[in-house]
């Protein structure tokens, strides 16, 4: 899986040691030369007592933190780091302290501190800019990139990458394999993100044979969980599980419990669609057994319990769910990040499922309430006005009961009408409590009805534009296959929205503009636009020719000269049809026939 066991690893050690005979000056070829041979055998590097005589000791102690990270010895990382930042601090713009600040916000990731990474990575560009190491600098953008996609911040990741490949496109052959590694490998997270999963796919094998092919394994085995992940995600569960059974397999021989971690959760997540539960259970027991020290991330610890509680509910162990789900809310109340709320709505779904079925129906609420405020936060109930409307109704009975309750003491004023007052409000709180009951089982009954509402908005919707996004269109097209409907659908990339604009100054109020045009040339009953990514727009339409797709698709061109605010914006798109037969993965076909209209024929809609 990831090329000859550990090499000849006396060899290796040999080669360490003899690094002595280098300057005392670390260059970058000579830091990069003494990774590349510490990368091949990490344990070995952790037991090592003594440094070769001339390394930078930044520098070592930075590979030293490295190999026990890989290995699962969060404390020994951390320890590593701390002594290397004391060297670091004497010389912040080294090129062995950008290769520690850089490692260091790989690090803060793992830790859940973002904003900490975020600063880590801006003085690992510095340090790098300054001794002019534009193969290092290129590590810096990949990082940043995987930084911007835990906090949600896609454009800033898709800039950091556009930034690290013109690098690479420039001086190819000058970069070392491990750098384009990490660009494959951020490239892999981004498009996984964003739900592309044969891009993603694609990368995270170009990453695997990298490492395979420089015998990396300090490397190899986080590029294989991704491809795992990449895998999982794209419903190609046999090959997924696969994947996570090599990882287990390393994992045990080596000894390696942060990968033994992995492989056990993967295992279990495999299990949990397989619909085994007891198996899922045992696994991800096993995956809990081995966290501590060795998965300190918040993130990662809450999906594991909400994943176990999902296992436990299903073979109707509801208090073990419970169990699971308290850990996740406690793991929730220091987690201070971008993920919080988008965490904690999945822990309350499954809570609510969880008291569902038990019939505990008080306590369904209350987690559904509870949900429903965070669901308010993340603007989700902009586009579920039912609910939000039941909530409304839920706070005006309580503001009533309260004035009811308060009526008591001016009783106390007018005796004469004493009498009469009690029992208008006796009326009033009977009405009252049957008004807030009636509410009460409503809701539920809404809940149980339209569940599948709430996930759409959650998943199927794009929040910046109010389009679906690229999962419902997966979801819907196979419909439409399956049904052998006949249809017509573009793919469109925009262009110009994020261009300097003083007339219109919100790119996202520019995006949200070239969809309604967009809207306004199809129908509401047969077609589907949808945005699959930053500024990718997918178009289906049942029943209709690809001649008249193209048609439409002209008038939307000439709707964006004409609007005023989007006359700098334009766009390039490529056409296919049910006419043409089946190609196995049509959206990555029109993804490559976009790629060429944009490559040949730039701003026009071609119909191949």
């Amino acid at each position: 899986m990831l090329g000859s066991p550990f090499l000849n690893l006396q060899f290796i050690i040999f080669s360490l040691l003899m690094f002595s005979s280098l300057s005392v000056a670390m260059t970058k070829q000579q830091m990069l030369e003494f990774e590349s041979l510490a990368i091949k055998a990490p344990l070995e590097i952790l037991t090592a007592q003594d440094k070769p005589e001339l390394v930078n000791q930044a520098f070592w102690l930075t590979i030293k933190a490295r190999a026990a990270f890989f290995k699962g010895d969060i404390q020994a990382a951390k320890q590593h780091f701390d002594g290397a930042k004391l060297h670091v601090k004497e010389s912040p713009l080294s090129l062995s302290s950008g290769y520690w600040y850089l490692y260091r916000a790989f690090f803060s990731v793992e830790q859940g501190e973002l904003e900490k990474a975020k600063q880590y990575i801006k003085q690992a560009r510095l340090s790098f800019t300054q001794q002019k190491a534009s193969d290092l600098l290129i590590r810096t953008y990949a990082m940043e990139a995987i930084i911007a996609v835990w906090r949600e911040e896609y454009s800033q990741a898709l800039k950091s990458l556009q930034a690290a490949q013109s690098y690479i496109s420039r001086s190819a052959d000058e970069i070392d394999g491990t750098t384009k590694l990490m660009v494959y490998d951020s490239l892999t997270a981004y498009y996984l993100t964003l739900q592309f999963y044969v891009k993603a796919l694609s990368y995270a094998y170009q990453a695997r044979d990298l490492a395979l092919e420089a015998s990396n394994i300090l490397d190899g085995l986080p590029i294989k969980y991704n491809l795992c992940l990449a895998l999982l995600r794209s419903n190609l569960n046999d090959k997924a599980e696969h994947c996570y059974q090599e990882i287990h397999e390393v994992a045990h021989a080596k000894n390696l419990p942060r990968y033994k971690f992995w492989g056990l959760s993967g295992l279990g997540k495999i299990a949990l669609s397989k619909k085994e539960f007891s198996q899922a259970i045992d696994y991800l027991k096993r995956a809990y057994s081995i966290q501590d020290n060795a998965i300190i991330n918040p993130a990662h610890l809450i999906v594991l319990n909400n994943n176990l509680a999902l296992a436990f509910a299903e073979v109707k162990q509801f208090d073990n769910a419970l169990m699971q789900l308290a850990s996740s809310k406690e793991l929730l109340k220091s987690y201070q990040n971008t993920l919080n709320n988008r965490y904690t709505r999945q822990t309350l779904k499954i809570e609510a499922d969880v008291y569902q079925a038990k019939r505990d129906l008080p306590q369904t609420i209350a987690s559904l309430r509870t949900y429903v405020k965070f669901l308010e936060e993340n603007d989700a109930l902009v586009n579920n006005k039912v609910e939000y409307e039941t909530q409304g109704a839920l706070e005006a009975q309580r503001q009533k009961i309260k004035l009811a309750s308060s009526n008591k003491d001016a009783g106390m004023e007018a005796s004469s009408r004493n009498g009469e007052a009690k029992s208008h409000d006796l009326v009033k709180a009977y009405i009252v409590i049957a008004i807030l009951i009636v509410t009460l089982v409503m809701v539920v009954a809404y809940y149980r009805r339209s569940k599948s509402n709430l996930t759409a908005v959650l998943n199927y919707k794009d929040f910046d534009t109010g389009l679906y996004n690229r999962r419902y269109f997966v979801e819907q097209f196979d419909v439409v296959s399956n049904r052998a409907a006949d249809y017509a659908m573009a793919l469109i990339e925009l262009d110009g929205l994020r261009s300097s604009d003083l007339r219109y100054k919100s790119a996202d109020g520019k995006l949200k503009l070239a969809a309604e045009l967009i809207l306004k040339q199809f129908r509401d009953d047969g077609d589907l636009v949808c945005r699959v990514s930053e500024e990718e727009f997918v178009i289906l339409c049942e029943g209709m020719k690809k001649a008249v797709l193209q048609k439409r698709l002209a008038v939307f061109k000439q709707a964006l000269i004409e609007q005023e605010t989007l006359d700098d914006v334009s766009f390039s798109g490529a056409l296919i049809c049910s006419e043409e037969g089946d190609f196995g993965n049509i959206f990555a076909e029109l993804e490559s026939r976009l790629v060429h209209v944009k490559r040949n024929a730039p701003g026009q809609v071609v119909a191949f």
